[in-house]
């Protein structure tokens, strides 16, 4: 298997760190896991788009979501209407995602009605090259491919009450993804072995300073809230090694002013295996 980190950032707009998303190249097929904002581009920017007119060059099979979260979901749409409008595929890849998807998705095509309307009429498109099968998941869902299994795991990233993440298994090899998650037990459990963890981060010190600064009740209760949902770096080396997995690799990054090596240092004390602090179109191979 192939993976690559399509983008590493957060909602914060940053050219270099595009919203969380990664593509799984297992076999002849694409698995996604997230379409935030610059997906579409990042994918082609990693090679996966045609050369000229036609097909992808490998199918994208499925679409899974680990939440609704806007900055996981953003980049969904223009995914969509390109591979509809340049004819990548006769049936649209399949969507998984928590309980809420499919009212997403209707509303999704409700807001492209006009757009819809007009290419199926004066363009000639078909509306069945867009509209994709969606399923809601739950703990312990799976699907199949050509060689691989997908299966969903439940985080904990309350107030968000339908969270997952997903392991990914191909030739004896596994790569598990946390989504978005503070410290999760059934996530070490659902990730134990795993060749690659891709676990999302926060800069512990660099939130704690930012904190120190804010007066305004407001703000700071905002900050602590979002800080309590997520995984800081102090602890996400010990959840690696509770985990046993090989190779940790770091995205859905907020620094909050700090650098990659700030997180190695926090990590380095808990956790003796590989660690990478991921960047936008990075591969990895297993």
């Amino acid at each position: 298997m192939k993976l690559t980190l399509l983008g590493t950032g957060s909602p914060i707009p940053d050219p270099a760190r595009r919203g969380p998303s990664q593509v799984i190249e297992a076999g002849d097929e694409l698995v996604l896991v997230d379409a935030g904002s610059g997906t579409l581009h990042r994918l082609i920017e990693a090679g996966y788009g045609p050369r000229g007119p036609g097909r992808l060059l490998k199918p994208l099979r499925r679409i899974a979501l680990t939440h609704l979260h806007s900055d996981h979901i953003t980049g969904l749409a223009d995914l969509l209407w390109a591979g509809w409008i340049m004819r990548w595929w006769d049936e649209p890849p399949a969507i998984a995602g928590p309980p809420g998807t499919i009212e997403f998705l209707r509303r999704l095509f409700h807001a492209f009605e006009y757009d819809i309307k007009i290419r199926t009429s004066g363009e000639r498109l078909q509306s069945e090259w867009l509209f994709p099968q969606v399923e809601e998941i739950e703990e312990g869902w799976t699907t199949e491919g050509d060689g691989w299994q997908l299966r969903a795991f439940r985080v904990d990233h309350e107030p968000v009450d339908q969270a997952f993440g997903f392991r990914i298994e191909a030739d004896g090899r596994s790569i598990a993804i946390s989504g978005d998650t503070r410290r999760s037990e059934n996530l070490i459990r659902q990730a134990q072995g795993a060749d690659l963890l891709v676990h999302e981060v926060y800069w512990q010190r660099g939130a704690q300073a930012l904190q120190a600064t804010i007066t305004d009740p407001e703000l700071l209760h905002r900050r602590q809230i979002i800080d309590s949902y997520h995984t800081h770096s102090k602890e996400v080396g010990a959840i690696a090694t509770d985990a046993d997995a090989k190779h940790l690799v770091l995205s859905h990054i907020l620094f909050r002013g700090g650098a990659p090596a700030d997180l190695q240092a926090d990590i380095e004390p808990d956790y003796r295996g590989r660690v990478t602090v991921g960047a936008d179109l990075q591969t990895f191979e297993i």
